[in-house]
């Protein structure tokens, strides 16, 4: 994502900042890992409140502290952010995992501008409250070049969601759903399942449609709230609050919109059995009463 240089005031500047990023994290409640070898120190943290279920249950935020090899100013260090998997036991895994084990994961809007605002908090903390100057560069030397892109969505993420943008969330659910459908369907052919596994998550499948339709929905609707929380407009926790109340609100209108699907079917199914002569005006009128 980015890089960003500052100036030690002394030799124990990069662990003063180590330990003071780990603290800030917890403040901030998320779930927080560090590690240190031999001068280079790596921060993974992941937000355990209602914001995790937007932005994916494994997106981590990361950062790396470590000395500058421009070795015309000894005392400058680099502070470097990442988003990508939370990292199971991080100090076995060390920076090949932290930082080149998997690409950047967004889930859309929400993940993008998250990962932007927090970025900003951090450098702003380093700077205005553990009081370290910033070095302006012009460019990043190309040893210390970002080990991420700063282009939040691939191409591949990209050209699914501009070849969605005309469909209505449902449509979208129902599509995403054809490829678990197609997924499921390869792993019963190659024999990975067996006929009652299969049919068994294919159930679970056709319930799943309502889930995808609803955080289909939530992504449009955030897109305004998104803006204001990348603009530094509203805060981390006030954008987890906005985005638990719209997930909250989609949900409650999903389920609504269902009832009422269901409720409808049962008083055509009603009506043709009234005019087939099967129920009678006040036994119809009875039933219709109690839906």
């Amino acid at each position: 994502m980015a890089i960003n240089y500052f100036l030690e005031t002394d030799a124990n500047s990069l662990n003063f900042v180590y330990k003071n990023l780990l603290l800030w994290f917890k403040e901030k409640q998320y779930q927080v890992e560090g590690t240190e070898a031999d001068g280079l120190y790596l921060i993974q943290a992941q937000k355990v409140g209602k914001l995790r279920t937007v932005l994916g249950t494994n997106l981590a935020f990361k950062v790396k502290i470590s000395k500058s090899k421009d070795f015309t100013n000894p005392r400058e260090f680099i502070v470097e952010t990442s988003t990508g998997k939370w990292i199971q036991n991080i100090a076995g895994a060390g920076v090949t995992a932290m930082f080149f084990g998997g690409f950047t994961v967004f889930t859309g809007l929400a993940g993008a501008g998250w990962a932007l605002v927090i970025e900003h908090e951090i450098i702003t903390y380093i700077e205005e409250n553990l009081q370290f100057k910033k070095v302006q560069k012009l460019a990043p030397l190309s040893e210390d070049k970002p080990l991420e892109s700063s282009n939040y969505f691939s191409t591949q993420e990209k050209a699914q969601t501009s070849g969605s943008a005309n469909y209505s969330a449902r449509e979208k659910a129902v599509a995403k759903a054809d490829q678990d459908l197609k997924k499921l369907e390869s792993a019963f052919a190659n024999h990975i399942l067996t006929e009652a596994e299969f049919l068994a998550k294919k159930q679970r499948l056709e319930h799943q449609i309502d889930e995808y339709e609803i955080e289909f929905l939530v992504e449009e609707k955030l897109e305004k709230f998104q803006q204001a929380f990348t603009d530094g407009i509203l805060t981390a926790d006030e954008f987890e609050a906005k985005v638990h109340q719209v997930e909250e609100d989609v949900k409650n209108q999903v389920i609504h919109q269902r009832l009422e699907q269901e409720k409808e079917q049962v008083l055509m199914k009603l009506k043709a059995a009234l005019d087939s002569g099967i129920l009678t005006p006040d036994e119809y009128a009875k039933k219709v009463e109690f839906l």
